[in-house]
Protein backbone atom coordinates (compact mmCIF):
# COMPACT_ATOMS: atom_id res chain seq x y z
CA UNK A 1 0.00 0.00 0.00
CA UNK A 2 1.37 3.41 -0.94
CA UNK A 3 1.59 6.15 1.60
CA UNK A 4 0.55 9.76 1.06
CA UNK A 5 3.40 11.61 -0.59
CA UNK A 6 4.15 15.34 -0.38
CA UNK A 7 3.06 17.44 -3.38
CA UNK A 8 5.60 17.94 -6.15
CA UNK A 9 5.83 21.67 -5.45
CA UNK A 10 7.01 21.04 -1.89
CA UNK A 11 9.55 18.48 -3.14
CA UNK A 12 10.78 20.92 -5.79
CA UNK A 13 11.23 23.74 -3.31
CA UNK A 14 12.89 21.43 -0.79
CA UNK A 15 15.25 20.12 -3.48
CA UNK A 16 16.12 23.69 -4.49
CA UNK A 17 16.88 24.62 -0.90
CA UNK A 18 18.94 21.49 -0.22
CA UNK A 19 20.85 21.89 -3.46
CA UNK A 20 21.62 25.52 -2.66
CA UNK A 21 22.76 24.67 0.87
CA UNK A 22 24.90 21.76 -0.24
CA UNK A 23 26.54 23.69 -3.03
CA UNK A 24 27.21 26.74 -0.84
CA UNK A 25 29.01 24.56 1.71
CA UNK A 26 31.13 23.02 -1.04
CA UNK A 27 32.00 26.36 -2.65
CA UNK A 28 35.50 27.71 -2.09
CA UNK A 29 35.98 30.77 0.11
CA UNK A 30 37.04 32.91 -2.84
CA UNK A 31 34.73 33.77 -5.72
CA UNK A 32 34.88 31.11 -8.42
CA UNK A 33 35.97 31.98 -11.90
CA UNK A 34 33.26 32.07 -14.57
CA UNK A 35 32.29 28.59 -15.73
CA UNK A 36 34.12 27.06 -12.78
CA UNK A 37 31.80 24.08 -12.68
CA UNK A 38 29.30 22.98 -10.03
CA UNK A 39 30.67 25.29 -7.33
CA UNK A 40 29.77 28.30 -9.47
CA UNK A 41 26.11 27.33 -9.65
CA UNK A 42 24.98 28.52 -6.23
CA UNK A 43 27.32 31.46 -5.85
CA UNK A 44 26.78 32.99 -9.27
CA UNK A 45 22.98 33.06 -8.98
CA UNK A 46 21.10 34.20 -12.04
CA UNK A 47 23.47 37.01 -13.05
CA UNK A 48 24.80 36.85 -16.56
CA UNK A 49 22.47 33.95 -17.34
CA UNK A 50 24.32 31.56 -15.02
CA UNK A 51 22.65 28.35 -13.93
CA UNK A 52 21.47 29.01 -10.36
CA UNK A 53 20.52 26.52 -7.64
CA UNK A 54 16.79 26.74 -8.41
CA UNK A 55 17.35 26.00 -12.09
CA UNK A 56 19.67 23.15 -11.17
CA UNK A 57 17.14 21.62 -8.76
CA UNK A 58 14.39 21.97 -11.38
CA UNK A 59 16.54 20.34 -14.08
CA UNK A 60 17.55 17.46 -11.81
CA UNK A 61 13.95 16.82 -10.73
CA UNK A 62 12.58 16.90 -14.28
CA UNK A 63 15.37 14.67 -15.59
CA UNK A 64 14.57 12.11 -12.88
CA UNK A 65 10.82 12.17 -13.44
CA UNK A 66 11.04 12.29 -17.23
CA UNK A 67 13.43 9.31 -17.26
CA UNK A 68 10.87 7.22 -15.37
CA UNK A 69 8.03 8.62 -17.48
CA UNK A 70 9.79 7.51 -20.68
CA UNK A 71 9.82 3.95 -19.34
CA UNK A 72 6.08 4.21 -18.66
CA UNK A 73 5.31 5.75 -22.03
CA UNK A 74 7.42 3.21 -23.92
CA UNK A 75 5.34 0.49 -22.24
CA UNK A 76 2.25 2.31 -23.49
CA UNK A 77 3.58 2.30 -27.04
CA UNK A 78 4.31 -1.42 -26.84
CA UNK A 79 1.34 -2.70 -24.85
CA UNK A 80 -1.72 -0.43 -25.04
CA UNK A 81 -4.66 -2.03 -26.81
CA UNK A 82 -6.13 1.28 -27.97
CA UNK A 83 -4.25 2.57 -31.05
CA UNK A 84 -4.99 6.18 -30.07
CA UNK A 85 -3.46 5.52 -26.66
CA UNK A 86 -0.36 4.02 -28.27
CA UNK A 87 -0.09 7.11 -30.47
CA UNK A 88 -0.40 9.47 -27.51
CA UNK A 89 2.17 7.46 -25.55
CA UNK A 90 4.59 7.71 -28.48
CA UNK A 91 4.04 11.46 -28.78
CA UNK A 92 4.53 12.04 -25.04
CA UNK A 93 7.66 9.86 -24.95
CA UNK A 94 9.14 11.90 -27.78
CA UNK A 95 8.49 15.14 -25.90
CA UNK A 96 10.07 13.72 -22.72
CA UNK A 97 13.17 12.64 -24.66
CA UNK A 98 13.48 16.16 -26.08
CA UNK A 99 13.17 17.65 -22.59
CA UNK A 100 15.82 15.25 -21.31
CA UNK A 101 18.20 16.23 -24.12
CA UNK A 102 17.62 19.95 -23.55
CA UNK A 103 18.01 19.80 -19.77
CA UNK A 104 21.11 17.60 -19.91
CA UNK A 105 22.49 20.05 -22.49
CA UNK A 106 21.96 22.93 -20.06
CA UNK A 107 23.77 21.04 -17.31
CA UNK A 108 26.59 20.07 -19.68
CA UNK A 109 26.89 23.67 -20.88
CA UNK A 110 27.24 24.84 -17.27
CA UNK A 111 29.81 22.15 -16.55
CA UNK A 112 27.54 20.55 -13.97
CA UNK A 113 27.31 16.75 -13.90
CA UNK A 114 23.82 15.34 -13.47
CA UNK A 115 23.21 13.89 -10.03
CA UNK A 116 20.06 11.79 -9.66
CA UNK A 117 19.02 12.87 -6.18
CA UNK A 118 15.61 11.28 -6.75
CA UNK A 119 16.63 7.76 -7.81
CA UNK A 120 14.43 5.18 -6.14
CA UNK A 121 12.17 7.80 -4.56
CA UNK A 122 8.42 7.28 -4.46
CA UNK A 123 7.38 10.74 -5.63
CA UNK A 124 4.08 11.93 -7.05
CA UNK A 125 3.98 11.60 -10.82
CA UNK A 126 7.15 9.56 -11.08
CA UNK A 127 6.34 5.91 -11.80
CA UNK A 128 8.35 3.59 -9.59
CA UNK A 129 10.04 0.44 -10.84
CA UNK A 130 7.49 -1.59 -8.84
CA UNK A 131 4.62 0.23 -10.57
CA UNK A 132 6.16 -0.38 -13.98
CA UNK A 133 6.61 -4.09 -13.23
CA UNK A 134 3.03 -4.32 -11.96
CA UNK A 135 1.79 -2.50 -15.06
CA UNK A 136 3.63 -4.91 -17.35
CA UNK A 137 2.17 -7.94 -15.60
CA UNK A 138 -1.29 -6.55 -14.87
CA UNK A 139 -4.45 -7.69 -16.63
CA UNK A 140 -5.94 -4.23 -17.32
CA UNK A 141 -2.98 -2.50 -18.92
CA UNK A 142 -4.82 0.41 -20.54
CA UNK A 143 -6.64 1.53 -17.38
CA UNK A 144 -3.48 1.33 -15.25
CA UNK A 145 -1.47 3.08 -17.94
CA UNK A 146 -3.97 5.94 -18.03
CA UNK A 147 -3.87 6.22 -14.22
CA UNK A 148 -0.06 6.38 -14.08
CA UNK A 149 0.17 8.72 -17.07
CA UNK A 150 -2.42 11.07 -15.57
CA UNK A 151 -0.46 11.14 -12.30
CA UNK A 152 2.74 11.95 -14.20
CA UNK A 153 1.12 14.71 -16.24
CA UNK A 154 -0.67 16.27 -13.27
CA UNK A 155 2.35 16.34 -10.97
CA UNK A 156 4.82 17.40 -13.65
CA UNK A 157 2.44 20.23 -14.57
CA UNK A 158 2.70 21.41 -10.96
CA UNK A 159 6.51 21.23 -11.09
CA UNK A 160 6.53 23.01 -14.45
CA UNK A 161 4.33 25.84 -13.14
CA UNK A 162 6.61 26.22 -10.14
CA UNK A 163 9.65 26.25 -12.40
CA UNK A 164 8.09 28.76 -14.78
CA UNK A 165 7.43 31.14 -11.89
CA UNK A 166 10.62 30.65 -9.86
CA UNK A 167 13.46 29.75 -12.25
CA UNK A 168 15.38 32.77 -13.54
CA UNK A 169 17.87 30.98 -15.82
CA UNK A 170 16.42 31.83 -19.24
CA UNK A 171 16.89 28.49 -21.04
CA UNK A 172 15.59 26.48 -18.10
CA UNK A 173 12.65 28.85 -17.60
CA UNK A 174 11.75 28.48 -21.29
CA UNK A 175 11.68 24.69 -20.89
CA UNK A 176 9.47 25.02 -17.80
CA UNK A 177 7.08 27.32 -19.67
CA UNK A 178 6.91 24.92 -22.62
CA UNK A 179 6.23 22.09 -20.19
CA UNK A 180 3.26 23.98 -18.71
CA UNK A 181 1.65 24.26 -22.14
CA UNK A 182 2.51 20.70 -23.17
CA UNK A 183 1.25 19.11 -19.95
CA UNK A 184 -2.10 20.93 -20.22
CA UNK A 185 -2.47 19.79 -23.83
CA UNK A 186 -1.45 16.22 -22.98
CA UNK A 187 -3.97 16.05 -20.14
CA UNK A 188 -6.71 17.18 -22.54
CA UNK A 189 -5.65 14.50 -25.02
CA UNK A 190 -5.61 11.85 -22.29
CA UNK A 191 -9.07 12.94 -21.10
CA UNK A 192 -10.37 12.61 -24.64
CA UNK A 193 -9.28 8.96 -24.63
CA UNK A 194 -11.36 8.27 -21.54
Amino acid sequence: MRTRRPPALILFLLAALLTACGRQEAAPARSPAPEAGPEAVASSGARDGALDATALAFAELVISTDTQAVKLLDLGVARAKDPAMRGLADELASVRRTELTELRGILDGAGVPFVDNHAGHDMPGMPTEAELISLSAGPDFDAQFVRLTRAHLTESATVAKSGASSVTHEETKAIAEAMVTERASALRSLDALG
